[in-house]
């Protein structure tokens, strides 16, 4: 992490921070899009002292993610940030309302993981399980595991496998072990 967290404010008076990546780019995100990460979220907290955001510091380093990962998990941060920040200006409380937005959130998170490849994939579970971004990261982990879904029945037609070749637990067999555990 960088020495002072740096805060921006954008036109419209949106907070922004700054990250750095591994390969020293350089973006500026609102800041309620980036507090989405509990380590940024704690990186701000930390370092977020009027005289550190008086200086303009150098911004958040996130040295263990590369430039196009970030901006993938940006995209999804910018997405979910600015659905909170609807859902709590809403004036109405409409249920209705909140179920579209629900649902729009939904499409977005299918359509955003669907359109990224296995190595994509793969960096954003790591990415996530490091910024500490739980959405993302269940998203990320319910992908792989689809996939590899996918996969075992994939094989399981090829090579002609009828079952797991694991029985399930016996009940019976269970009871006249039970004096093992006692």
């Amino acid at each position: 992490m960088g020495s002072a967290a740096s805060r921006n404010v954008m036109s419209g008076g949106v907070k922004t921070i700054t990250l750095i990546t591994a390969d020293n780019e350089r973006f500026e995100v609102p800041e309620a899009a980036a507090s989405l990460s509990q380590v940024i979220r704690n990186a701000i907290n930390n370092n977020g002292s009027a005289a550190a955001v008086a200086t303009g510091g150098g911004g958040i380093q996130l040295s263990k993610i590369p430039g196009k990962v970030l901006a993938k998990v940006l995209e999804y941060c910018n997405k979910h940030a600015a659905a909170g920040s609807s859902g709590d200006d809403a004036s109405s409380g409409e249920a209705g309302n909140d179920n579209e937005e629900e649902l729009m959130l939904r499409r977005f998170d299918e359509e955003f993981i669907d359109g990224v490849d296995k190595f994509m994939l793969y960096d954003l579970v790591l990415a996530a399980f490091y910024l500490e971004i739980q959405g993302l990261e269940d998203l990320a982990c319910h992908k792989v595991r689809d996939r590899l879904e996918k996969r075992a029945v994939e094989i399981r037609k090829t090579f002609r496998i009828k079952d797991n070749y694991f029985a399930p637990p016996d009940e019976e067999e269970d009871d006249k072990k039970q004096w093992l555990f006692v």
